[in-house]
């Protein structure tokens, strides 16, 4: 055989070689497309629900901690997803899932994987209690009556354990403060979910631990950064909380608390002086003003003794981080809004506009006249000498 037909012959086998290599490559692509196909039909599959048609419902509990594996553990051992590791690769595909929140969740197997995702995401934990709210503002002897009109417990109890703030001050080390005597200020006003057979010190404690939950998150770092002390910033901000009708104003009243503070002024709080009173008036009198009362503040300087309501957290951050203004005086105005001054002349003549608006307002009234008719002059002595400080 001569040498060109050898390499005729090789360039042949050469070429076969070739064209089985393309084709072994094109069924490896075909079979990668195939698999891939397969792979990503699996991949919706799984993360679908487990039944759809199904109705029933599913208690589970994640607890503090829970890594994603051990959430999919739970989720799969209540028969709730198809595939741990696709629900990990879904959770990880979701740019908010950085933390499932704890808690008890009630699922169902009609929930696909972003559904139940969505629900740990935003923490909408299951509340098997009775429902029970506390608006921002109340008092302390208010929360024990709606606590015990709701049958949650006995008053005594309640008011026993208001009285004793060092039954909690191991768990709760913000009531160390050696000035701290009731747990006025402290029980944070929010929605609760009261269980069947917790104790009344439980339910102080859910109101404890939610106060201290806002505050490190939210008022912590502003105490410290304004070198401020925690009680007298929780009585600030229940001041604050009494005073301010509008949550734009918390932050400039909180300030004019602060300024007339730093100038030794008395704050002359009405909501202040209401607290040491025998009980609560639609308004203050001017008799009222000469009352010997530690929450006296148009007779003594300084701060009350304690906390007079429970400050929301909007109230609490605007008694940490005040607004810095000149301002010295406001009055709020019957439409609720505030007016603002630096001296006295202009604070007397929002004053007097206000008592003008009001009286104008009360004379179309005329229910509301027999009503307030026979407190008119002393209401009117009462403005004169809030505005001679």
């Amino acid at each position: 055989m001569n040498t060109n037909n050898k390499r005729i012959k090789k360039g042949k086998v050469k070429k076969k070689k070739r064209i089985r290599i393309s084709r072994l490559i094109l069924v490896l692509v075909v079979l990668l497309v195939i698999f891939a196909g397969a792979g990503n039909l699996y991949y919706k599959s799984a993360s679908k629900a487990v039944n759809d048609k199904s109705t029933k419902s599913v208690l589970i509990e994640v607890p503090n901690g829970s890594s994603v594996k051990k959430v999919a553990k739970i989720l799969k051992e209540k028969d709730l997803i198809k595939n741990k590791s696709v629900f990990i690769s879904n959770v990880k595909g979701n740019e908010k899932a950085k933390h499932l929140k704890a808690g008890k969740y009630k699922l169902a197997q009609n929930m696909d994987n972003n559904a139940i995702i969505e629900k740990l995401i935003k923490g909408e934990v299951y509340q098997d209690g009775v429902k029970l709210t506390i608006p921002e503002g109340m008092l302390s002897t208010e929360i024990v009556n709606k606590l015990v009109s709701q049958k949650f417990g006995d008053r005594e109890k309640f008011v026993k354990l208001y009285r004793s703030p060092k039954e909690f001050s191991s768990k709760f080390s913000f009531l160390k403060d050696s000035r701290i005597s009731t747990l006025e200020g402290f029980l944070f006003p929010s929605t609760y979910y009261i269980k069947k057979g917790e104790t009344e010190k439980q339910i102080f404690e859910k109101m404890l631990l939610e106060f201290q939950k806002e505050y490190d998150k939210k008022v912590k770092s502003l105490v410290e950064k304004n070198k401020l002390n925690l009680y007298d910033t929780v009585i600030m901000a229940s001041i604050v909380e009494k005073e301010a009708v509008n949550d734009s104003d918390r932050d400039i009243v909180a300030g004019i608390f602060y300024n007339r503070l730093d100038k030794k002024m008395k704050l002359q709080s009405d909501a202040v002086l209401q607290y040491g009173l025998p009980e609560r008036k639609s308004r203050v009198l001017y008799s009222d003003l000469k009352v010997e009362t530690p929450y006296n503040l148009y007779l003594h300087e300084g701060l009350p003794p304690t906390p007079i309501a429970s400050p929301g957290i909007k109230s609490l951050i605007a008694a940490a981080n005040p607004k810095k203004t000149d301002y010295l005086y406001f009055v709020t105005n019957v439409d609720g809004k505030n007016s603002y001054s630096t001296t006295f002349e202009e604070h007397s003549k929002n004053a007097k506009k206000y008592h003008q608006e009001r009286n104008d307002l009360l004379k179309e009234n005329s229910s509301e006249k027999n009503k307030t008719g026979n407190d008119e002059n002393d209401n009117k002595e009462k403005s004169k000498e809030k505005t001679t400080n």
